[in-house]
């Protein structure tokens, strides 16, 4: 009985050795990723908004994705989500993944498939800040909001328009001002193939995921289900500035994300394992 202690003891330690050798592997060389994120990105979850952990904190990593077909809600029409399927990953895409499957060949009905047969993939998932894909998202809806403007001039009298043209404002200043910018853009299973595809570890960000294909309309198609990391840890001290930060102005709604300009930023680092730490923060 008295060796059970002794035992317990020595697992932890075991434990806290494997663990702190995997983060010095993680972090030793060069980073693969070294980003300037802002609270746009990584955002503040509402239960530390109030109070502090003495821990420190999780920020949760806000993503996004361009679909095939833009613009479709009339609810945040300039709005990015995670969910859905990425324009990107197309039949040709698939079957370069080794995803794709041929119905006529597997004697597959697409019409009675159950999609839970279809087990999600582990990939690495290739991330773009403020680049050419947010950049022409941004563009276009920009464009649209210029055509819609001119339909309002040409038909003062339509308040449907009016109404319409009023919302999609509102949603394209949430695009510009407080919508991720990190947008889902690629993905493949060796990591230097990708990195010499994407070589500015300042502008890439490549993560562990997992994709999921399913039957809709049929046709096969496929989402990014998850990223396998999407809670970021910020050790003290750096947490304690960012609750300071956001603690100054009380939220009056329930809302997890904040909605106005960005209020901090943090260097995020991605390692050799393609695991994230926090290297510095500050105040915007």
């Amino acid at each position: 009985m008295h060796k059970l202690p002794i035992i317990a003891a020595a697992f932890l330690i075991l434990v806290n050795v494997i663990v702190l050798a995997g983060i010095n592997t993680n972090r030793s060389g060069e980073a693969n990723a070294r980003l300037q994120l802002t609270e746009r990105e990584l955002v503040m979850p509402y239960r530390s908004r109030r109070q502090k952990e003495n821990s420190g904190l999780a920020l949760k990593l806000n993503w996004g994705i361009i679909p095939e077909k833009l613009f479709t809600s009339n609810y945040r029409k300039y709005g990015l989500y995670s969910y859905g399927t990425p324009g990107w990953l197309t039949k040709d895409k698939l079957k370069e993944l080794g995803l794709f499957i041929d119905s006529t060949k597997h004697g597959v009905n697409e019409d009675f498939f159950d999609n839970r047969k279809l087990p999600a993939e582990a990939f690495i998932i290739v991330l773009e800040y403020n680049g050419k894909a947010f950049q022409t998202l941004l563009q276009k809806a920009e464009k649209e909001i210029l055509e819609m403007r001119d339909s309002v001039e040409k038909n003062p009298a339509d308040s449907d328009l009016i109404r319409q043209l009023n919302r999609d404002e509102e949603s394209l200043m949430q695009l510009k001002t407080s919508a991720s910018r990190l947008i889902a853009i690629d993905a493949g299973r060796n990591l230097q193939t990708l990195r010499d595809k994407y070589p500015d570890s300042n502008r890439y960000l490549m993560m562990r995921g997992e994709i999921r294909r399913y039957w809709a309309n049929r046709k096969l198609t496929a989402r990014i289900n998850k990223l396998f990391i999407s809670n970021i840890h910020v050790p003290l001290p750096y947490s304690e500035v960012i609750t300071d930060i956001t603690n100054r102005e009380a939220l009056t709604n329930g809302n997890t994300k904040w909605k106005g300009k960005p209020r901090y930023w943090l260097e995020l680092n991605v390692g050799q394992r393609l695991e994230p730490w926090i290297g510095e923060v500050g105040e915007l």
